[in-house]
């Protein structure tokens, strides 16, 4: 699979007219450092899977050195483009998914999702609800949520509720006007192509109405690639959006579904989640 950003160690370029921090990653298997820009809100610890510059191949970043704030970033054309970085960019959400990486990757005991509200379109028969999942508080108020296979920060303002259809996870946003679902599926001969081609079916046959890939984040491998599915909807209708992952023998489908007249925070709050979630892999996909 085509590697989407050739440049920047894979990531979006910073925004024009910022300070960027610059992260050196070296490539063990070939030796050649790779130096990855970001915005200076963003630790050099966020920095964890890395594009080799010189042989192309992904890689854990295990000990990222900080070279610290440099001048202004100019105008790569790809921040604008990334949902991801946008709200990085913040401190409450770069404080909330900073966690979570760190507590992947240091592991611990898991728990049960207890929370959820219905959402557009859950993946085909098969989905099951997670073992229980854990929270604890992450810095700017949002809570970190950890399943036995995700973590995802849980914005402040909003609220866990009863998973419905199967679902692993739900949330919603504390007056209203924002829910997020997330479905687990295991399905290990399930490809991510043919997952994208059923959700996009499922989330038409939902809502309705035209639903299309808006945004997708290529990689080597299918388990650091994001698809993000999108319905357009009528004037005046709420807006859903879909973001598909795959960890191992794991399917994930993590729906959001935003009322045109949510608060910000509401809104806020459904970015938040779908740019922390993040996969965990817990079992051989044999």
């Amino acid at each position: 699979m085509e590697v989407e950003r050739t440049h920047n160690g894979g990531f979006p370029d910073p925004p024009a007219g910022e300070p960027v921090r610059t992260v050196r990653c070296r490539h063990e298997a070939c030796g050649a450092q790779t130096r990855v820009r970001v915005p200076q809100a963003v630790p050099a610890r966020a920095v964890r899977h890395v594009v080799c510059d010189a042989c192309r191949q992904a890689f854990d970043c295990d000990g990222p050195d900080d070279a610290g704030v440099v001048a202004a970033a100019q105008d790569g054309g790809g921040w604008s483009q990334s949902r991801v970085w946008k709200y990085l960019s913040l401190p409450l959400a770069a404080a909330a998914v900073i966690a979570v990486l760190i507590l992947v990757q240091a592991g611990g005991d898991e728990t049960d999702p207890q929370s959820a509200a219905p959402s557009p379109a859950p993946p085909a028969e098969g989905a099951k609800p997670d073992a229980p999942a854990r929270s604890s508080k992450a810095g700017g108020g949002a809570e970190l949520v950890k399943g036995s296979s995700y973590s995802l920060a849980l914005p402040n303002g909003w609220e866990r509720t009863e998973p419905q259809s199967n679902a692993t996870f739900a949330a919603a946003a504390s007056g209203g006007g924002a829910e997020a679902t997330l479905w687990v599926r295991r399905d290990p001969n399930l490809s991510f192509p043919e997952f994208e081609s059923q959700s996009l079916t499922q989330l038409r046959q939902a809502t309705g109405i035209t639903a299309e890939v808006v945004d997708r984040t290529a990689a080597p491998t299918a388990e650091e690639t994001i698809v993000t599915l999108a319905a357009d909807p009528p004037q005046g209708g709420p807006d859903y959006e879909v973001t598909l992952r795959v960890a191992g023998p794991y399917r994930y489908y993590l729906a959001t579904t935003v009322e045109p007249d949510a608060s910000q925070t509401a809104a806020d709050g459904a970015e938040l989640i779908r740019s922390s979630f993040f996969p965990v892999a817990t079992g051989k996909s044999g």
